[in-house]
């Protein structure tokens, strides 16, 4: 149902869009085209006497519309907000104390560090450590990018973007 909403937002919006441009691209020619001549058409008359409220009125609209389009888009990026964190409050409900805190640590360290960082972690150690990130890289929750005798740790973006706020 949202989805239906937002894409029949989108597609409103860009029927007023194209309108917009038509109508002040139209005035624009309009009042360009007979600024010198004495043209008896009334749409023109119109055009030329008023592009000055025209315009006004069409930067009005355009205003309102894009607030509007712009709450439309904010209330999407909340709510996928929302649904990320209690997909990530579920993800956290099936890792281990150590892989919670291995998580925690890696968000604090705006998601990369390195293995011995992490080993250094109280109630951890090196063994403790390895274990647990390869099976939190076998749950695709980090990536261990080695580098010579260093191996880096970072943490998915697609979560770490749903911790940080």
């Amino acid at each position: 149902m949202a989805a239906f909403k937002l894409k029949m937002y989108k597609n409103i919006g860009f029927g007023v869009l194209t309108m917009l441009l038509i109508i002040v691209s139209t005035v624009a020619i309009l009042t360009y085209m007979n600024r010198d001549h004495d043209n008896h058409n009334y749409l023109f008359t119109l055009a030329v006497q008023h592009h000055v409220e025209i315009m006004l009125a069409l930067v009005i609209i355009a205003t309102g519309f894009g607030f509007f389009w712009s709450a439309v888009s904010f209330s999407q990026i909340e709510k996928q907000k929302k649904d990320s964190k209690k997909i990530l409050e579920t993800v956290m409900l099936f890792l281990n104390r150590e892989e919670k805190q291995i998580v925690n640590f890696l968000v604090e360290k705006k998601g990369a560090t390195n293995q011995a960082e992490i080993s250094r972690l109280p109630g951890m150690n090196r063994v403790k450590a390895y274990r647990s990130l390869q099976k939190m890289q076998e749950k695709r929750i980090i990536d261990i990018i080695p580098h010579g005798k260093i191996r880096r740790v970072v943490l998915k973006e697609n979560i770490l973007n749903s911790v940080i706020e």
